[in-house]
């Protein structure tokens, strides 16, 4: 069943003001790096917090948590080999480039057909090219690993304003081993989804700028754009209630990475799949937060959309505790299934706004509810109001080829 198109993407309807670039440097993760790569003696570090002196306590507070992938034990190199290999291929000379000199001039329609052919090819899930809004670009550098060569430094501004197009790329992660999240196995699926992410985008980007045009990869260790409204307003999926992209075809449960480019290319429609009053609706990503980081109820205004904000602190603090990405609002949404012939069938009925959307909700407890995983890492913390307070007897096997987590 096709999905319904529109012509705007359905998070427009809520934008309410002006809205401001993100600088990288304040997003959760760049901030780990500084006292990671930079140390807390050095320049960067001293000046950063000298002006953002309220959020140094959480930040020392998570900085001195192990981190992720702790859980693993003999395993845990699976998870860490992906990500490393990942940052070898996250330096310049690998997402960006000179375009050749010969310029291909190849319609706007037929160039589309061939990116999104060849990203299938490459091992995508779901490709689709839409505009670049501004909005969406850094406004500066924020991860860039100590200022290790090969990196734009830290505070370099971000410039893409000759890059008008967008090309979107999304990577199912494995189901079976999101079941098993809050606990280890979670990360090997993340860390697939990225590197996957990270090898397509590259070699995407490097075919745009062999047929003459400019384009640059962003995927895990090199992003310059907001990957998940990038992603909506190219028509893979709409914003949800957990801040994740919801897609029809898998949910949650999906990875992204993106090409920017200069090259004329004709756009996929974004698409309305019912998401927002369902998720209006729906609780469920938000019972099952052990953190209390999702917000229950209507969206409120943040940064000139109205939305469902996520409280990074308090997620990003369950994950360094419990020492995974958690997933546990991957794992619980109804729409994060298998692609068999029951599930579609409910999401096709759940992509048509109306009370029955409830109906995926209520098969999903009936037909799913007792076999996920919802066992609390030891020694996490869990949010007052989560439902995702004590460990059910009911697990899942654990997968044959790890050790006990």
């Amino acid at each position: 069943m096709s999905r319904k198109k529109k012509d705007l993407p359905t998070y427009c309807k809520d934008i309410t003001g002006n809205i401001k670039q993100w600088d990288e440097r304040d997003i959760i993760f760049a901030r780990t790096d500084l006292s990671r790569y930079f140390g807390t003696e050095s320049r960067e570090y001293k000046t950063y917090y000298k002006a953002h002196a309220d959020i140094m306590g959480y930040d020392t507070r998570v900085n001195n948590i192990p981190g992720l992938g702790k859980t693993g034990g003999v395993d845990t190199p699976m998870f860490e080999a992906q990500f490393e290999t990942v940052s070898k291929i996250a330096p310049e000379s690998f997402v960006d480039g000179e375009p050749f000199r010969d310029k291909a001039m190849i319609p706007p329609e037929s160039a589309s057909k061939k990116i999104k052919a060849m990203a299938r090819l490459l091992g995508a899930d779901l490709a689709g090219i839409g505009p670049l809004r501004q909005e969406w670009v850094y406004s500066h550098v924020g991860r860039s690993f100590g200022n290790r060569d090969g990196f734009q430094k830290t505070g370099s501004p971000v410039d893409l304003t000759g890059h008008l197009n967008a090309i979107a790329l999304g990577f199912r992660m494995n189901y079976e081993l999101i079941q098993h999240a809050p606990d280890f196995p979670i990360l090997l699926a993340t860390a697939r989804g990225y590197a996957s992410g990270a090898w397509v985008s590259i070699q995407l980007a490097q075919y745009i700028r062999m047929l003459g045009y400019s384009a640059r990869a962003h995927h895990l260790y090199n992003y310059r754009v907001l990957a998940v409204p990038v992603a909506a307003d190219c028509g893979l999926g709409e914003l949800s209630r957990a801040g994740f992209l919801l897609t029809k075809e898998m949910g949650l449960g999906l990875r992204l990475s993106a090409v920017t480019t200069d090259m004329p290319l004709d756009y996929d429609s974004p698409v309305d799949i019912g998401a927002q009053s369902f998720c209006d609706s729906c609780e469920i990503c938000a019972d099952f937060c052990p953190s209390g980081a999702i917000p229950r109820g209507r969206k409120t205004e943040y940064n000139g959309v109205k939305k469902w904000k996520l409280d990074e602190k308090k997620c990003y603090m369950y994950w360094r505790t419990a020492g995974t990405d958690c997933g546990l609002c991957m794992a619980a949404c109804p729409w994060t299934k298998p692609s068999n012939l029951f599930h579609r069938f409910m999401a096709s009925l759940a992509a048509i706004k109306g009370p029955h959307q409830l109906l995926m909700v209520k098969a999903d407890m009936l037909f799913y509810g007792k076999s996920r995983s919802r066992r609390v890492p030891a020694g996490a913390r869990v949010a007052e109001g989560s439902k995702h307070k004590t460990q059910r007897k009911i697990r899942l096997s654990r997968p044959d080829f790890l050790d006990p987590w």
